[in-house]
Order: structure tokens, then C-alpha cells, then sequence
């Protein structure tokens, strides 16, 4: 079975021509929204994206050269090896959670994604930041779980007792953070962007 990281790799092989229009992700959000729905038509996965129609022709003419999307009259699908796929990226990395608007990101619309393992990858947090900032997200705040606490690398070792905050439950309820996970929160203009920004930002974890 391909790994995530094959996977990301073979993204980004493009064939000679213009550039693709669409960044790693773009195409692991497009892939994500796919997984999640199961079946979808190609306007609403542009729209769910926020690609444009060039752009998720050839997100999906790329999945489809690898086997893991196919296209038919009912919209949009995986391929068993898609599903596999899909599974392993979910191991992963959780969908993206909305949250409401709290005091722990900056942006009015706030999403929050878990990197199983990402600890470990993390060493300022400030590249997590600058990967969301760079698809246009206005901020992002990476935490780390360590003795079953939120922490920031080289500052605070328990943020829900030093910063309080509703979203904290919402955290723990929905994405369900063990020690060595690494938490996401990503804000922007928009939900869309907000979602884009904190994949971008899972990624460099990986």
C-alpha cells in the first residue's frame, strides 16, 4: 500500500507544462472531502475545496493516473486503494474540527486539526504558522500534548489552566488528544482558507 508520505511525494511529480494550479493541500483537502463523502460531484468538490473548475480537473485527472479516485454519472469516489488510503491519512490526520471563535488563535473563522505522533516533529511552532500563513490563513497556534496537557514548544507546559477557554473541551471531546499528538488551530477570513491553512500547516509534520 502507498504511505502518505509516498503519496505526497507522487503529488508532486507534475507533468511538463504550466504549473498545476493547486498546492499539496489543496489536493489532500480535495482528497479528504472526497473520503468523507463518500461520493460527490466534481462542481461541489470545487466548491467544498475552493478550487476553481481548471484546478480540480486536474486534481482528479491526477488522482485518477493513481488509482485512487475514479469519476462515473454519480459523482466522485475512492478506489479500494483510495479507501486504504484514505484510512492511512485518517491515522493520521483528523478532519478538520470548526471551532467557535475563542481567544487561542487570531481570525474569525477558527478550525482545529490533530497530527497523530506530530510532536515530535514540532520544534517552535512558528513553522506550522508560517506554512498556514502562506495559504492565506491569518494565524495559526500549534500545541503539543505532553503528560496529558496542552503546551506550547518553549513556553507555556499547561495552556488550559494558563489561558481558559471553551474550546479546550471541544478539543478534547472531538479530536481526543494522547501524549506525542500535536494540535492544530488555524484561523482565517473564512472557513475555507481556515481549513487549507491548517492542513498546510499538518503537513510540514509529516
Amino acid at each position: 500500500m502507498t504511505t502518505v508520505s509516498a503519496w505526497l511525494s507522487n503529488l508532486e511529480k507534475h507533468e511538463p507544462g504550466p504549473s498545476p494550479g493547486y498546492s499539496r493541500a489543496h489536493a489532500l483537502l480535495a482528497f479528504m472531502i472526497i473520503g468523507n463523502a463518500g461520493t460527490i460531484g466534481r462542481q461541489a468538490l470545487a466548491r467544498s475545496s475552493g478550487l476553481g473548475e481548471g484546478s480540480i480537473r486536474t486534481v482528479l485527472k491526477k488522482f485518477r493516473q493513481m488509482r485512487y479516485v475514479v469519476a462515473d454519472t454519480t459523482g466522485c469516489h475512492l478506489t479500494d486503494s483510495g479507501r486504504e488510503l484514505y484510512q492511512a491519512i485518517s491515522r493520521k490526520i483528523t478532519s478538520v474540527l470548526p471551532l467557535q471563535a475563542s481567544t487561542l488563535v487570531v481570525g474569525p473563522s477558527q478550525v482545529a486539526v490533530l497530527v497523530r505522533d506530530g510532536a515530535r516533529s514540532v520544534l517552535s511552532g512558528i513553522e506550522q504558522r508560517d506554512s498556514a500563513v502562506r495559504s492565506g490563513a491569518t494565524g495559526a497556534t500549534t500545541y503539543v500534548i505532553r503528560s496529558g496537557k496542552f503546551a506550547i514548544p518553549g513556553g507555556s507546559e499547561d495552556c488550559e489552566r494558563e489561558f481558559p477557554a471553551k474550546a479546550w473541551s471541544t478539543l478534547r471531546d472531538e479530536l481526543k488528544p494522547k501524549n506525542g499528538d500535536a494540535v492544530i488551530l488555524c484561523g482565517a477570513h473564512n472557513e475555507g482558507t481556515a481549513r487549507l491553512g491548517a492542513l498546510s500547516a499538518a503537513l510540514t509534520l509529516l
